[in-house]
């Protein structure tokens, strides 16, 4: 005698056919849900409803007699920077982002305002409220106090891919997410500044949603034919710069790369530069990534992660209270971080 399927395994079953990996829907689940809940049909409903809210998804279609994955809201999805031999499914990861882009819009505390539509006045404004450069952290609180909200999307477990940044447009405002797996402060920054200038150029409206799928060393500044691309590298480029199409070199071939980094910090503490962005811009010119991002470690020292910057920005720019509990414990575990 065989066992009828249960409701709640066929549900789970659709979803990693639709690209959301088991392993991901157990992370997306409270903690509250164990085998022995699971095997109770009577709360299959309601932990179907808590991953359709978490994935954006249609509750109703789940519960038929053959589950379908419908999404909530169809939003126009450009995808940008895509790598044809490193390429994605980037379905579980979008959908995520998304649902964390609307929590946290309808809890931020700050109304939305347009950045200013040139790179230098965007510049000025940044290094008229703090810091010797534009930095991650100054550069993150301009963000926000534009209400523009900036999150980062941490680790969703092995065989779930990420983009490197992304801009969802809400209703009522643009969320940046960072998703680079990278704990180095320059490497988050270039991406934020490229993330800035998608939607200070238009090239994300509401309800539309902009997908960089990788800022990496094959796709780091000016090397891409998407002409959107080449304006928003170089709408940050002149951001973090202070000037267009800028460049790092130093004299001769070899350098090591802390010699490189104290050059940087130099010639930046000078110019109202990053160091950081400094010694990858060069290595982007050169090829030189290893010497390149060896120097933006030694410049980083002892600093705390980037993805702990970010999400100090976040919770300290958001109101918890305006959300669901469950809904904070999520952002939480998404974001690898921590309300308190």
């Amino acid at each position: 005698m065989t066992t009828p399927d249960r409701q709640i395994d066929k549900i789970f079953g659709s979803l990693e056919s639709a690209g959301f990996p088991r392993s991901l829907q157990n992370m997306l689940l409270p903690e509250w849900v164990t085998p022995e809940v699971l095997s109770d049909a009577a709360v299959s409903s309601e932990i179907a409803a808590i991953l359709a809210k978490r994935l954006g998804l249609r509750v109703s279609p789940l519960f038929t007699a053959s589950p379908q994955v419908e999404s909530l809201r169809r939003r126009d999805i450009k995808y940008k920077r895509s790598i044809p031999s490193k390429s994605k499914d980037l379905t579980a990861a979008t959908s995520i982002a998304v649902s964390i882009a609307e929590s946290i819009a309808s809890a931020c505390r700050i109304e939305f305002s347009q950045f200013p539509d040139s790179a230098d006045t965007l510049r000025r404004e940044v290094l008229a409220s703090s810091g010797y450069w534009v930095g991650l952290r100054n550069l993150l609180m301009t963000c926000w106090s534009h209400g523009i909200p900036v999150v980062y999307l941490a680790g969703l477990g092995q065989g779930v891919a990420k983009m490197d940044g992304m801009v969802v447009h809400t209703e009522d405002r643009p969320v940046i997410i960072l998703s680079k797996a990278s704990s180095l402060w320059a490497w988050q920054l270039f991406i934020l500044a490229h993330e800035i200038a998608h939607i200070v150029l238009g090239h994300v409206a509401p309800g539309e949603i902009l997908i960089d799928e990788e800022l990496g060393e094959d796709s780091y500044a000016l090397k891409d034919a998407d002409l959107d691309e080449r304006a928003a590298d170089m709408f940050a480029i002149e951001v973090l710069n202070g000037r267009k199409n800028a460049t790092y070199t130093v004299a001769g071939d070899q350098v090591n790369f802390r010699e490189l980094a104290h050059a940087a910090y130099e010639h930046g503490k000078a110019s109202q530069i990053d160091p950081g962005h400094i010694v990858l811009n060069f290595a982007n010119k050169s090829g030189k990534w290893g010497v390149g991002v060896a120097a933006a470690e030694v410049l980083q020292d002892k600093n705390p992660s980037a993805s702990t910057v970010i999400n100090e920005a976040m919770w300290g720019s958001i109101d918890p209270q305006a959300l669901p509990s469950d809904t904070v414990e999520f952002l939480g575990r998404v974001t690898g971080s921590s309300f308190e």
